[in-house]
C-alpha cells in the first residue's frame, strides 16, 4: 500500500540520455522502497515523457536543462517534466495514430493510454501526468 503522506522525488537533469537513465533507476528504487503499484507502468510514463523532453524538446544538448518532480500520495502517482526547449504543438499530436513501421511518434498515444490526467502547458514545455494506482 502506498504511502499516506506525500513522498517525491525532485531532479533537475542535464539534457542527456545517460542522466534519463540514472534517474530512472533512482525512481525504480524510490518505487519498490514505497511500494508503489503497477511499477512497470508507471517507470514507462516516465521514461517517455523523460525521452520527449530530452530528445525533442532539448536534442539532447547537455547545457539544456530537463525538470522533473514525481509525486506519490495515497493512490496517485503525479509526473510533472519540463525542458528549456521551445515546445510543441501537442494539439497536433492528441489525435495522431502512428503507422506501423513508424519507430517515433508513439509518445503522447502511451501516455494517453496509461495515465488518467494529461496537462501541456500553452507551448507544450511542460507536462503533467496524473495515474491512478491500485
Amino acid at each position: 500500500m502506498p504511502p499516506r503522506r506525500v513522498v517525491e522525488i525532485r531532479r533537475t537533469l542535464p539534457a542527456t540520455l545517460e542522466a534519463l537513465e540514472s534517474f530512472v533507476a533512482e525512481f525504480a528504487t524510490w518505487a519498490e522502497t514505497h511500494n508503489l503499484p503497477q511499477r512497470f507502468e508507471s517507470e514507462l510514463v516516465l521514461r517517455e515523457a523523460l525521452t520527449n523532453a530530452i530528445v525533442h524538446g532539448s536534442a539532447c544538448n547537455p547545457h539544456m536543462l530537463v525538470t522533473c518532480v514525481v509525486r506519490l500520495r495515497r493512490c496517485r502517482l503525479t509526473i510533472a517534466v519540463s525542458d528549456q526547449g521551445p515546445g510543441f504543438d501537442w494539439r497536433d499530436r492528441w489525435d495522431h495514430v502512428p503507422r506501423e513501421m513508424d519507430c517515433s511518434g508513439r509518445g503522447v498515444g502511451i501516455l494517453r493510454g496509461l495515465c488518467h490526467a494529461i496537462r501541456f502547458n500553452q507551448s507544450g514545455s511542460r507536462l503533467v501526468l496524473v495515474r491512478h494506482l491500485l
